[in-house]
């Protein structure tokens, strides 16, 4: 019923999940553990639902916009989902930070690039983008492109008056 019924459960899980960009994947153990705990409560096929339902409710909260990519539902996710979720939006949020700092990283090899000044970030200047960036609600990139739009003008004259041709970009410049 789990996994082979028209209009399965686990089917109607996944869809949910990867509209948000989310691939969920189930272990046949874990399952198992759903349909032993439907069995135990004497709820037959309908308990099925409800015992997903409670296991992934506050997963379908948490998990989007977590920068969590992807899931296996694992025995130890149906018998201690707040745990698995805790550890999982963790790591998710660690992988976003991660990704939004490489983005923060290319803008900068670009814009050296396009404009023969080399310019870098520094650790505090980068988290001051990342926070106006979520402030704004827009994306890394784009905050980058509007905040530093002018900036090749000014760099560009330091460096024809001065030789200098390296610039770090600190937090109080961002701001």
């Amino acid at each position: 019923i789990l996994r082979r019924s028209e209009g399965s459960l686990i089917r109607q899980f996944e869809r949910a999940f990867r509209a948000y960009g989310v691939e969920v994947f189930f272990e046949d153990e874990a399952l198992h553990e759903i349909a032993v705990r439907a069995a135990r409560e004497k709820t037959g096929a309908r308990g099925l639902l409800t015992i997903c339902e409670r296991v992934f409710r506050e997963f379908k909260f948490e998990v989007p916009g977590s920068g969590v990519v992807s899931f296996t539902v694992t025995p130890t996710l149906i018998e201690a989902p707040a745990e698995v979720l805790a550890e999982l939006v963790r790591a998710g949020h660690a992988e976003r930070d991660k990704a939004r700092r490489a983005i923060v990283t290319e803008f900068a090899e670009r814009f050296s690039a396009e404009h023969g000044v080399h310019i870098t970030f520094e650790d505090e200047a980068v988290d001051a983008i990342l926070a106006q960036a979520e402030a704004a609600n827009v994306g890394v990139r784009t905050h980058c492109a509007e905040a530093f739009k002018d900036y090749q003008f000014g760099l560009t004259l330091i460096k024809r008056n001065s030789g200098r041709t390296e610039f770090s970009i600190s937090s109080r410049a961002v701001a």
